[in-house]
């Protein structure tokens, strides 16, 4: 998202003050403290000094006053103990803290290991390894590997199919264009970046999503700035019914086991444990509605060694190995980033999942529990590297931006504040395109840059050399000349370069719209585009309890006297003025 008249930091920053890494015994961990119940654990861990009493200390912006001197604090009880004893210790606190693992741990990790997070199994010809067993779950069955790669010709004629039955085309004519989610039913409970995000999507093509939340038990996002309603929010909850119930009242869970019964999808990511203790576990929705879909992410999974472990989107990079290998080379201290993946990756996975059983809910007549672990979102992507590092330990390490598929291979500085461009030589023809592009110097026609092996081992010259290039032209100059001889090469777009944009305008990816409480705020387009449907619908965020009216008097039949009494109680609530 981008709020209009808001310039966003465009700056690298390493992790932050937010998702901080700090050194411990022979490893890293990071640390998250947002909430004031955390800074509370957190402050009692550091022996309650009087002068961290001051409750402007409780939020996050009060904290930075002190941020250096609280750092050197913090600094020193990790600096006593190993990634794991401290992630260990804050975690029993409730602090959010994750040990930056090394792919090898990962591999021998014991949640990982309790879980089935890989399976020993012939990934080629003979071959061996540790491979990732899959992105999510369906009723506790891994929807995951099930054959190594072929060979080449190896299922060729006669071989045998996974298909039951031949599939007959279409007889009948095609339908009018229509969203393909139409007519569906969701209920969002989640919060954060995961299964707001799930739930959004199911909204833009076509269902009708219901934002369930109270102001006991707001999504955190809508309050992250001290009110109702946040950027963050807006994005992640567009398109939207929002719907206000207590769920500590009996007649509010009543309220809302009447909607379950109504629903086609429920849609969750809160800790372990969570809806069952809010009396919306899968088991109750499953005997209130037999055909319901349930939807869950956490950020360990919701079973193994480590599933009550609390965290956000950057807790589970360092646990999947990201942290480590998202770094440069021969650096051991991490370079961090602020980025939140995998929250939006985890919630595109929630919604595939939660499609898939639906897919299947229409074959057989029954729902299911469709889950996704956060950090498998992190361990799934870089699971050829983890395969890597089983089959040959050791083998695998940062390596900054250079990759061993080709070289030169990297992001280059450019003339101004903060400006890249990124190229790839994939090979010998890359390589002599490149050539052309820089005017056939004279260093570059040497006979051992010719192979891919020659310019692997000069890659520190040949960075050096195209840098010098680079750095005296723009961005878009530079990825014009490179683009002109057919050389992979792109410019490091900010928010607001890809706003500015005449590509991404002509497709339609910005979408602006006024968002109450906001103003104008631009956000991401479709995710999706096929000829059988219109386009998708984006319309502003609900406030909280925006829609429990028209919700409560048209889906559970209350009259407006019941309604009243209802919202009078404090069982359903509505949106402030």
């Amino acid at each position: 998202f981008y709020m209009k008249g808001v310039s966003p930091p465009e700056v690298r920053m390493g992790s932050g003050p937010m998702y901080r890494i700090y050194a411990c015994k022979g490893g890293y961990v990071r640390l998250v403290i947002l909430s004031p119940r955390q800074w509370h654990a957190m402050r009692e861990w550091l022996g309650d000094p009087d002068y961290l009493q001051d409750p402007m200390y409780d939020s996050f912006l009060g904290r930075m006053q002190i941020a250096d001197a609280l750092g050197v604090m913090i600094g020193d009880l990790f600096a006593t103990m190993t990634h794991e004893q401290a992630s260990f210790e804050a975690q029993k606190r409730g602090i959010v803290c994750t040990p930056v693992l090394r792919p090898g741990e990962v591999l021998a990790n014991e949640h990982f290991q309790s879980r089935g997070t890989f399976v020993e199994t012939e990934f080629a010809p003979g071959r061996s390894g540790p491979v990732m067993a899959g992105f999510f779950e369906i009723d506790g069955e891994r929807q995951g590997i099930r054959r190594r790669a072929p060979s080449l010709g190896e299922h060729g004629e006669g071989a045998p199919s996974d298909w039951a039955e031949t599939r007959p085309a279409p007889t009948t004519a095609a339908p009018a264009p229509t969203r393909p989610l139409e007519g569906l039913r969701v209920l969002d409970f989640g919060i954060g970046g995961v299964g707001v995000e799930a739930g959004r999507l199911f909204a833009e093509y076509g269902a009708d999503v219901i934002k369930i939340e109270s102001r006991t038990y707001p999504d955190f996002i809508r309050v992250v700035m001290s009110t109702e309603m946040s950027a963050s929010f807006a994005s992640s909850s567009r398109s939207k019914r929002g719907f206000g119930v207590n769920l500590k009242d009996p007649k509010g869970l009543a309220y809302l086991h009447a909607l379950v019964k109504q629903a086609d999808v429920v849609i969750e990511n809160n800790s372990t444990g969570a809806m069952d203790g809010m009396g919306v576990g899968y088991e109750t929705l499953r005997q209130l509605n037999p055909r319901i879909v349930m939807a869950s992410s956490q950020l360990l999974g919701s079973r193994g060694a480590w599933a009550d472990w609390i965290g956000y989107g950057p807790s589970t990079q360092p646990i999947g190995g990201l942290v480590h290998l998202w770094n440069y080379a021969n650096q051991d201290e991490p370079a961090g980033s602020t980025s939140i993946f995998p929250d939006h990756l985890a919630g595109r996975l929630l919604a595939v999942s939660a499609l898939a059983t639906l897919f299947r809910r229409e074959r057989t007549g029954q729902g299911g529990h469709a889950e996704v672990a956060q950090a498998e979102a992190v361990t799934g992507v870089i699971g050829d590297w983890l395969l890597q590092e089983g089959v040959a330990p050791g083998s695998v390490e940062a390596r900054g931006n250079r990759h061993p598929a080709g070289a030169p291979w990297g992001t280059y500085r450019c003339a101004g504040t903060e400006q890249w461009v990124t190229l790839t030589v994939r090979d010998d023809s890359d390589w002599q395109k490149l050539r052309m592009a820089l005017g056939n110097p004279d260093w570059a026609m040497r006979p051992e840059l010719e192979t891919h092996e020659g310019r692997v081992a000069a890659q520190d010259e040949l960075d050096e050399r195209i840098e010098a290039w680079t750095s005296s032209q723009t961005p878009f100059d530079v990825t014009g000349a490179l683009q002109m001889f057919g050389v992979p090469a792109a410019p490091m777009y900010t928010p607001a370069n890809q706003l500015a944009d005449p590509h991404y305008g002509a497709r339609g990816y910005p979408r602006w719209v006024d968002q109450q409480d906001l103003g104008w705020i631009a956000f991401e387009g479709p995710a999706f585009r096929a000829t059988g449907m219109p386009d998708v619908r984006i319309t502003q965020a609900p406030k909280l309890g925006e829609h429990t009216r028209e919700i409560a008097r048209d889906s559970l039949g209350l009259s407006e006297a019941e309604i009243d009494a209802a919202i009078a109680s404090g069982a359903l609530e509505v949106a402030k003025d």
